[in-house]
């Protein structure tokens, strides 16, 4: 039966790392404009805007709902949409656990990465770890390979009381994630291990985890149910 429960857990997810920061007007405009331009592009940026409404009421023991990590996936719509819902209805999607997580970030990427036809290179990834806690539509009993029309008309049908839906991922179908549609059930984003992937041409073929073991991991692994990350 398909029911909303209470669900709390610590959330994963992979976001492109690149140090030190670079400005994205860095190369286009010249130097002595780039703050003038910063500053125009920040008075319409939907982001920045979302940031300073909720800076001017929110309690200060609770900054994490304007961190950047927090807030962006509710500001800016994703073209492609997300698992169960188009680009209309902002939402974050968090693995359950890092393997799984990573699973789903090496299957997009590649997707990406096929359509544009890159060149070999190397991606540094950013492992992000969230707290979420609310009540969950659990859609854990369906099928994961249902199409896409099939999981957007699931969408909407998403109960009232309901923070987002539980499902498990084509990507990895022993993992769990949750869409999260109410960014007031996250807690503070930590960032984690640092991750590169390596691009062939043709398929992510390698990983390399920048942590106290300074693991190789192969993609395909990542899929099965065993864990490949346990020390």
């Amino acid at each position: 039966m398909v029911r909303v429960i209470s669900w709390a857990m610590d959330g994963y997810r992979l976001i492109p790392s690149r140090f030190p920061p670079v400005s994205v007007y860095e190369g286009l405009v010249a130097n002595d404009r780039l703050e003038a331009l910063t500053n125009l592009e920040a008075l319409t940026n939907p982001r920045l805007r979302s940031e300073a409404r909720l800076a001017a009421n929110t309690d200060p023991a609770s900054t994490h709902r304007i961190q950047n990590w927090n807030l962006a996936p509710f500001a800016y719509g994703n073209p492609e949409g997300s698992t169960f819902f188009g680009e209309e209805r902002p939402c974050l999607e968090l693995a359950a656990d890092p393997q799984t997580a990573l699973a789903i970030a090496v299957a997009r990427r590649e997707r990406f990465l096929g359509r544009t036809d890159e060149a070999p290179t190397g991606l540094d990834m950013r492992m992000l770890k969230t707290p979420i806690e609310g009540r969950f539509w659990d859609l854990r009993s369906i099928a994961v390979d249902l199409d896409r029309d099939a999981r957007l008309e699931l969408g909407t049908r998403l109960p009232d009381d309901a923070d987002g839906i539980l499902f498990h991922p084509p990507e990895r179908p022993y993992g769990t994630c949750a869409v999260v549609l109410n960014g007031d059930r996250l807690g503070r984003t930590l960032q984690t291990t640092h991750y590169r992937f390596v691009w062939n041409g043709q398929r992510i073929a390698l990983l390399y985890a920048f942590d106290d073991i300074g693991r190789e991991i192969e993609p395909e692994m990542l899929v099965g149910e065993r864990d490949v990350l346990a020390a």
